[in-house]
């Protein structure tokens, strides 16, 4: 295969994996909390030693090496739901238990379930600074949560919502539009959670994804461009070649 080919070819993988990544982000870009998915390249050299010209011994490539996530706070909605909250700073999480154990969230999409339990829109529970759920009764009345997310109602207080953070929020594993969880070699060792004294909670409010939809369109209206011309490119190339085999054909007829 000739080199423009090996070139092209990897150009278009990387496209449709930047393709890939908008079309997410872009699904989620109203999705309470969510962060917008980045990803990085780099020039990858192949060698070739086979080749019969030093020049083409050596093949620049592009290669998608990883994701990373923008952690800037999206913008803060006003609800004036007394259980939606918003985190004001970056790099924070909610807690919540889920079925495969302690999981972390920034949507603070929260309600109360049938059994007085304050549950997340997907039904999971939402834990306390003690690790534990957090429960209200008919008598409670009015909810109040403070900035620093302890939450008080008209006969008292209840508790304090569990707020924690990270070394390295790149290293935290995605496992739903706005859940994530700590990969663990051993399920028994601590996830390095460390909680925030004073995580800027706000009461009525949701964070919106930080995804900038003008900004995604255009990129994927360029990547789509860019993909078409790379399959010009190719299909010049193939027709070259193509040409190219016809002719030596008939010198040798």
């Amino acid at each position: 295969m000739e080199n423009v080919t090996y070139i092209a070819l990897s150009r278009q993988k990387t496209l449709r994996s930047m393709m890939n990544n908008i079309s997410q982000n872009l699904a989620n870009m109203n999705t309470t909390g969510y962060k917008e998915e980045k990803m990085m390249f780099t020039d990858w050299v192949a060698k070739n030693k086979d080749a019969p010209f030093r020049g083409e011994r050596e093949i620049s490539l592009v290669q998608d090496i990883a994701q990373f996530r923008d952690t800037r706070v999206g913008n803060i909605e006003i609800t004036e739901q007394p259980l939606d909250v918003a985190l004001s700073q970056p790099d924070m999480f909610f807690a919540v238990q889920t079925p495969t154990g302690v999981q972390y969230t920034r949507n603070g999409n929260f309600t109360v379930d049938p059994g007085g339990q304050l549950v997340t829109n997907q039904g999971l529970p939402v834990l306390s600074d003690a690790g534990q759920p957090i429960f209200f009764n008919e008598a409670d009345g009015q909810v109040k949560i403070k900035g620093d997310g302890s939450i008080s109602t008209d006969i008292g207080q209840i508790g304090r919502l569990q707020v924690v953070t990270f070394d390295n929020v790149q290293d935290m594993n995605k496992t739903g539009s706005s859940l994530y969880s700590i990969i663990k070699e051993n399920p028994n060792d601590p996830d390095g959670a460390q909680p925030v004294e004073n995580p800027g909670v706000v009461q009525g409010a949701l964070e919106k994804s930080n995804v900038n939809p003008i900004s995604s369109m255009t990129q994927m209206i360029d990547v789509l461009r860019t993909y078409q011309s790379v399959t010009r490119s190719l299909e010049s190339e193939n027709e070259r070649q193509r040409n190219m085999i016809s002719k030596l054909g008939d010198v040798r007829a």
